[in-house]
């Protein structure tokens, strides 16, 4: 007799109702949010003319999140949660219930039950999936012998030790999946159910042990406290990866609540807004060191005549165009953004005006020989105004500079890289 003993069947009963809360919770979060543009007309109902068509509908879902349906993996997950309280749910019922139902179902619900949160995990963390198809492939084999060792030749320590290593492989996949996952999300919500995952491994692992060199188990319900600790931990495995699993996808939804205020959906560069506040910030950050900071102004040539003559959608190719040479050439140390229009402005740290000239000039050759846009005759071309800030310069001035010099570039044929010079710079100040 065990001297501190806990009461098997309430653990069963409290693991049965957290998994069906858990499940519940995360099936309902799957649900198109109520606040969603699609859903905002009174009644739910859209006149006709304004019916958003499906297009609409898939951009708004692609881009703004606000629909948890974009959510890969998660009613997978779910569906597990409920399958891992069914399987303790028919345990439960033993003497009740064939052996059919209260050993080898019960026991191949919480087997298959493991490998879906695996797949789940796999596919929210946009993870490889092997780890799941390894796992899925010793299924059958993990049926047999709970059917051999229920039917052929029945012994409940073999059953144990047989899930225990099964679970215990599934929960090391799948700290492999969450750790090896290329979707970007909360660090410290990935460590902590990895963290979960790894120890409820490691449990498993000790209980096939124990049950090896122990005693033969001859009635699991009333089994030693290392059979009785196998519940807790489920209740605690449960409760930490669903509340990991939600941190994860608040995480997800606030970082694209973050890129909607703050980057251009068109250009996928940062807008107004956020350079607003990066000049805050640069402001605050001068006053305490002084930095080597320039600045490069530029539009494309002949935009208007570009939109008037091929149209707006050809405009915004143009623009898409612009936008992806200068996020593929431009240094770690410079942010970017949409000025206004077809004007934007790159801030290079670090920089001083030479090294910012010749960025200024690889920037302009690339945009001169970016592949066409469809339905487009011309080449697009760019003209660069470049500037550097120099001390206690205020920022509206060096934009003004910059400014002038790419008015410069324009009047000097387009297609063109000019600087401001000092001299510039005592006009200003004159």
């Amino acid at each position: 007799m065990d001297v501190f003993s806990l009461d098997m069947r309430t653990l069963n009963f409290i693991m049965i109702l957290f998994s069906c809360i858990y499940c519940i919770g995360l099936l309902l979060y799957q649900r198109p949010n109520d606040l969603h543009p699609n859903n905002l007309h009174p009644n739910n109902q859209h006149p006709k003319s304004l019916e958003p068509n499906r297009l609409i509908r898939g951009h708004l879902r692609a881009n703004s999140q606000c629909s948890n349906n974009s959510v890969k993996g998660l009613k997978v997950f779910a569906l597990a949660l409920l399958a891992m309280g069914t399987g303790p749910l028919l345990i439960s019922f033993r003497g009740f219930v064939s052996e059919w139902f209260s050993i080898v179902v019960a026991n191949m619900l919480i087997t298959f039950a493991f490998q879906m949160l695996l797949h789940g995990l796999c596919s929210f963390r946009e993870s490889t999936f092997r780890y799941s198809y390894a796992c899925m492939a010793l299924i059958p084999i993990v049926f047999g012998l709970f059917v051999y060792f229920t039917y052929v030749e029945p012994s409940i320590s073999a059953r144990i030790v047989v899930s225990a290593s099964y679970l215990a492989m599934v929960s090391f996949s799948s700290v492999k999946a969450l750790l090896s996952g290329t979707r970007h999300d909360l660090p410290l919500a990935v460590k902590m159910m990895s963290g979960a995952y790894f120890l409820y491994g490691l449990f498993m692992l000790y209980r096939g042990y124990h049950t090896i060199v122990s005693a033969s188990v001859t009635e699991f319900m009333s089994a030693s406290l290392v059979h009785q600790l196998t519940f807790l931990f489920s209740i605690f495995l449960i409760v930490s990866i669903s509340f990991c699993m939600l941190w994860m996808i608040n995480a997800r939804q606030l970082n694209a609540i973050n890129e909607l205020s703050f980057y251009d959906s068109l250009t996928k560069i940062r807008n107004r807004r956020a350079l607003d506040l990066f000049v805050q910030d640069l402001n605050d950050r001068r006053e305490k060191t002084p930095r080597t900071i320039s600045l490069i102004m530029l539009d494309i040539d002949h935009f208007k005549c570009i939109n008037d003559e091929y149209g707006h959608v050809v405009g915004d190719r143009v623009i898409q165009t612009v936008s992806a040479v200068l996020r593929n050439t431009l240094p770690s140390l410079g942010l970017m953004f949409r000025y206004g229009g077809d004007e934007v402005i790159i801030v290079l740290d670090d920089h001083d005006i030479k090294v910012t000239e010749n960025l200024a000039e690889r920037l302009r050759q690339k945009i001169e020989h970016a592949p066409y846009v469809d339905n487009l005759e011309v080449q697009p071309t760019c003209s660069f105004g470049v500037a550097q800030i120099h001390t206690n310069e205020s920022w509206d001035s060096v934009v003004r500079r910059a400014d002038k010099a790419l008015y410069q570039a324009k009047k000097n044929g387009r297609n063109t890289v000019c600087v401001s010079t000092m001299a510039e710079l005592k006009r200003v100040y004159a």
